[in-house]
């Protein structure tokens, strides 16, 4: 006997969560937000920086592999391509489980195979057994097959538990192509406009003060000709570490990368930058897929918080007569329309147009007069983001 699984019931979302969305965005928007946050999105971005001279190529490459793919219309070096899917999971019965963490339940369900540190558990599983991937609250995300059994899982600590078989969907990527190595990075296309709106130029000094992975730091420095000098932030020694290896194999210049916290930084720091970009930690809302959504008011509330203690500090470090754009990629109020109202009325910013925007986007908060940009799922192909851009005035 086979039983199946739909992905439209696959999302759990909180009541609390909910109802804030609800009452953000009315009943119809919240309901097309709900619908499409559980699934990747419509449309995928490649951006490539280097070798552009392949984008014909890489776009063969991917339609001979069955993707839907073009290069976009407005910005010659991004070729967008879409997910395949959504397919149906059917398991015999009494399928054995492997259990996930939830956020690698996100990256299974997308195609991703199933990574040893990221399982939770798989009682009684053994090397061929097809298994059930499941996330933590029991969510199915994809059918699989066991390269190992449960003992070797937890003795090795890494490497791959299980091949993917079959998930709700399947999402493009450079090794299916055979360009692991090429000069291109998939990221969202509001994130690509969030650079580009920076605008930055050669001879410029220029703050990605939260920086990793690092994508908008190669294209920050991609835009200024490799001849500015980009300082590159972020917290997490690993991440940077990770960026310190795309820049060194892409033998990219004039990045400095630094680990720590803008905040303390700003504080010792003498040295001021024509540009910043303030891409802040956040609830990451308008991440797809999302198949858990259970944030409240609280976590909402204090990560708008840090996130205008790391706006004050970039203030600081932003010249007079300087650029600063600020986003996010999440959806609420709080760390996005009411962060730029602490930046106009207490820091004195002078919010203004943004030369690269996509239609329809613009906020959807009552009573929001700024030229912000928002995505919504539902609304637009992409992920939930959020840009502003602001002038710091001369003295």
């Amino acid at each position: 006997m086979t039983y199946s699984h739909l992905h439209s019931n696959r999302r759990i979302i909180g009541k609390e969560f909910r109802e804030y969305v609800e009452e953000l965005f009315g009943d119809v928007l919240a309901n097309k937000y709900f619908e499409k946050i559980s699934t990747p999105m419509e449309e995928y971005t490649l951006h490539v920086f280097q070798k552009y001279d392949m984008i014909e190529r890489i776009v063969d490459s991917f339609e001979q592999i069955g993707y839907e793919t073009k290069i976009h219309s407005k910005f010659p070096n991004v070729i967008v391509t879409k997910p395949k899917g959504p397919f149906p999971l059917e398991f015999e019965e009494n399928t054995k489980e492997m259990v996930v963490d939830n956020r690698a339940a996100e990256m299974v369900y997308q195609g991703s195979d199933i990574f040893i540190p990221g399982v939770k558990r798989a009682n009684k599983v053994r090397v061929d057994d097809i298994v059930q991937v499941l996330n933590q609250v029991k969510i199915p995300v994809a059918k699989a097959k066991a390269l190992l059994n449960h003992h070797d899982m937890l003795a090795k600590g890494k490497g791959v538990a299980a091949r993917n078989l079959i998930s709700p969907f399947k999402v493009p990527n450079l090794q299916q192509v055979g360009l692991d190595d090429f000069p291109a990075y998939f990221q969202s296309l509001p994130a690509y406009l969030a650079s580009m709106n920076l605008e930055p130029k050669p001879n410029e000094k220029i703050l990605d003060c939260c920086a990793a992975p690092g994508n908008k730091t190669i294209h920050l420095n991609e835009l200024s000709k490799s001849e500015a000098v980009i300082v590159a932030i972020d917290r997490s020694k690993n991440r940077i570490q990770k960026l310190n290896k795309k820049i060194e194999k892409y033998k990219l210049k004039n990045i400095q990368t630094k680990v720590g916290d803008i905040i303390s930084f700003s504080r010792s720091w003498s040295m001021k930058f024509d540009k910043i970009l303030v891409d802040p930690p956040c609830t990451s809302l308008g991440l797809r897929p999302r198949l858990l959504l259970e944030t409240d008011r609280k976590t909402i509330k204090a990560t708008a918080m840090y996130q205008k203690a790391i706006l004050h500090s970039c203030n600081d470090l932003l010249k007079p007569g300087g650029t600063l754009v600020y986003s996010t990629c999440t959806i609420t109020k709080e760390e996005n329309e009411e962060v730029i109202d602490y930046a106009s009325e207490e820091l004195r910013l002078r919010i203004v147009e943004q030369q690269y925007t996509l239609p329809n986007s613009g906020s959807v908060v009552a009573n929001t007069t700024y030229p912000v940009q928002r995505f919504i799922p539902g609304e637009q192909t992409t992920l939930g983001y959020f840009i502003a851009k602001a002038n710091k005035p001369e003295r």
